[in-house]
């Protein structure tokens, strides 16, 4: 069947323009500068490189205040900041001599391990000296880094407390987990941090929504009973409850309801920082940052533009060759070629998928792949008789025997924790998958049997 102009010039379009976004990017003024708002690339730490911090247990102090029968309060000064009468101060120290010892330093790594998951940081080393609890933890270097180090330090202490008398009412032990969602209203997206609470935390939630509640008494006047919800002592909201909740559901609205995707990205990182707070669990000992330094990519950045650029060059002949021997559709080709390229770099930017340097050569692979096959496409298409259907047939059949088991490859090594195998396999997994389904797709729109023969 004959491609009409019009088909082909509108396909050919949007392939261009797939190039134009993913290799020159799409650019908007932001605060008086233009900037690309597609997602960066994640380059792994050997090719990005990477933060160095140094944590050691803190050695400082806090200062307790005692009221006359000896209860530690928060009452207890004046507003010069002297003690009032009969009160008493002592300064303590944050980590007590009982809390250092290795198995806490072991359970504060573990616990450190988790939030970098829960925080998606896909690449990290720490290492933990087990005399003296000091520790090394070394991420990627990106525009989340100063996020990821100051989440490090939190105790992750979750507690509801009642906020008269400061009893605890609930704490990390009634929670099941925490997540982050979100939901649509008449006036934007609304943010919400959930909070489910086991069984016995149901249960005891399900009471406090009894009776921290607003009511009004005989002579007519409102009395509110509130709970302060906290993290690390810091109050995140101080409220009542309108109704019994018996789910064992507490949401928690982050920001406010907002059209904009910058506000609502920044409410759900938010969310998720506060929720893999509280899933890690609570450190036992306290942790203080006491250095931060940044470090070189161990691959020097000249190798990569030296193969980046005999990439380049071999591909052009390449090209060339195509013209030479296919003319036409050879043009096609090579258009539909860099198309594929493109949409599957796109794919690495929004999966997020970690590029490290064994993941160039899972890239590699894929660009020759992909140029054999539409080699082997052109000189299909160049014998006589051929049928646009049988050749895409017979090139899947060609093919599947490496791809295939590829494939199948591709998707054991991402589930695999080990960064520089997980890497290759989510490249792999994904360049695959679009070249599969893209081939398909630009065979049958742009290359015309009549058209194409020699």
């Amino acid at each position: 069947m004959k491609k009409s102009k019009l088909e082909k010039g509108l396909t050919i379009l949007v392939i261009i323009a797939i190039c134009l976004i993913s290799f020159v990017g799409i650019y908007v003024k932001k605060q008086g500068k233009m900037q690309n708002v597609l997602p960066q690339y994640r380059l792994g730490m050997n090719l990005g490189g990477a933060r160095v911090t140094k944590y050691k247990v803190s050695d400082k102090t806090q200062e307790i205040v005692y009221d006359a029968s000896g209860n530690v309060t928060s009452e207890g000064k004046n507003e010069d900041g002297s003690l009032k009468e009969g009160y008493t101060k002592e300064d303590k120290a944050i980590n007590s001599e009982e809390v250092k010892n290795e198995e806490n330093f072991k359970t504060a790594k573990r616990i450190i391990q988790n939030r970098l998951k829960n925080m998606g940081v896909s690449e990290y080393k720490v290492k933990l000296n087990h005399n003296s609890g000091e520790m090394i933890v070394e991420v990627p270097e990106d525009s989340s880094t100063d996020e990821v180090i100051s989440n490090l330090t939190y105790l992750g202490k979750f507690e509801m407390k009642d906020s008269t008398t400061n009893e605890v009412l609930m704490n990390n032990q009634d929670v099941k987990q925490a997540s982050c969602v979100y939901g649509n209203t008449a006036t934007g997206t609304v943010v919400y941090l959930n909070i489910e609470f086991n069984k016995e935390g149901t249960k005891k939630f399900e009471n406090i929504t009894k009776t921290y509640i607003s009511s009004t008494n005989e002579e007519g006047t409102t009395q509110t009973k509130n709970v302060s919800i906290e993290l690390d002592g810091e109050s995140m909201i101080k409220t009542y409850f309108n109704e019994t909740i018996s789910n064992g559901v507490l949401p928690l609205t982050i920001g406010s309801a907002s059209t904009s995707s910058e506000e609502i990205t920044s409410y759900i990182r938010q969310a998720n920082q506060v929720a893999g707070l509280i899933d890690a669990g609570v450190m036992p000992v306290q942790y203080e940052l006491v250095e931060n330094n940044y470090m070189s990519p161990s691959i020097d950045t000249t190798i990569i533009k030296i193969i980046v650029g005999v990439i380049g060059i071999i591909l052009v002949i390449g090209f060339i060759n195509w013209i030479v021997r296919y003319k036409v559709n050879a043009v096609f080709s090579i258009i539909s070629y860099l198309g594929f390229v493109a949409i599957t770099l796109l794919a690495i930017r929004y999966a997020n998928v970690v590029i490290s340097l064994e993941a160039i050569v899972a890239v590699i692979f894929l660009l020759i792949a992909s140029y054999m096959i539409f080699t082997y496409t052109l000189k299909q298409f160049a014998k006589k008789d051929a049928n646009q259907f049988d050749v895409i047939k017979e090139t899947y059949k060609r093919y599947a025997s490496v791809f295939a088991p590829v494939l199948i490859m591709a998707v054991v090594f991402t589930f695999m924790n080990w960064l520089p195998i997980s890497s290759i396999g989510m490249n792999l997994f994904w360049g695959i998958t679009i070249l599969v389904i893209y081939y398909y797709i630009v065979v049958r729109l742009l290359f015309d049997v009549q058209e194409v023969k020699k």
